[in-house]
């Protein structure tokens, strides 16, 4: 990897490993310093988590850029909510350049990558929670399409396995989930 070079400078990312949940603090803290950070988040998927703040992609993970022969980065050790710089035998390990330009094409304007999130039909051995109805909140397998609004369950009650008919409204629909990937 070339670090980029500003005259005799050289510029390189490195990867900062935080305090448990001190992301976002020790991001603001080092921006405060000077120092060029990038902290990639993702915003909840999970409609019922109660969580709408978008959370670091990397939990206790960001990165800073910092100039070998400017930069006073010792500072960064201590700042708050940084635990350490990740270095491997006492050297500076430098994320490419590539990397943090891929990671950054991921994300929207506001520097938030956002799931996406598909509804599709279940399939045959399915784990399934019944949403809705008088099985409401019990588990079950899903074994087939009955007609375009019913569908067949495996449903494990009291110690013991029974097929039955619902509505397919009761289910609903699978949610698939894009991930974050390279």
């Amino acid at each position: 990897m070339k670090a980029a070079k500003k005259g005799k400078s050289e510029i390189i990312w490195v990867l900062i490993y935080t305090k448990a949940g001190q992301e976002i603090k020790a991001n603001e803290n080092l921006q405060k310093q000077g120092f060029k950070t990038f902290l990639p988040l993702i915003a909840p998927t999970n409609k019922d988590s109660g969580f709408n703040c978008p959370v670091p992609i990397f939990p206790r993970y960001f990165f800073a850029q910092i100039d070998l022969q400017l930069d006073n980065w010792t500072s960064i050790n201590s700042s708050y909510g940084v635990s350490k710089i990740v270095m491997f035998s006492q050297k500076f390990t430098p994320i490419p350049n590539n990397i943090i330009k891929l990671i950054q094409n991921k994300l929207d304007e506001s520097g938030i990558y956002k799931e996406e999130v598909s509804l599709v039909d279940y399939q045959k051995g399915d784990s399934v929670c019944i949403k809705e109805g008088r099985f409401a909140g019990v588990d079950a397998i899903f074994l087939s399409k009955k007609s375009n609004d019913r569908v067949r369950l495996l449903l494990k009650l009291l110690n013991t396995s029974v097929v039955t008919e619902i509505t397919k409204s009761n289910i609903g629909r699978k949610e698939v989930v894009k991930n974050f990937k390279f």
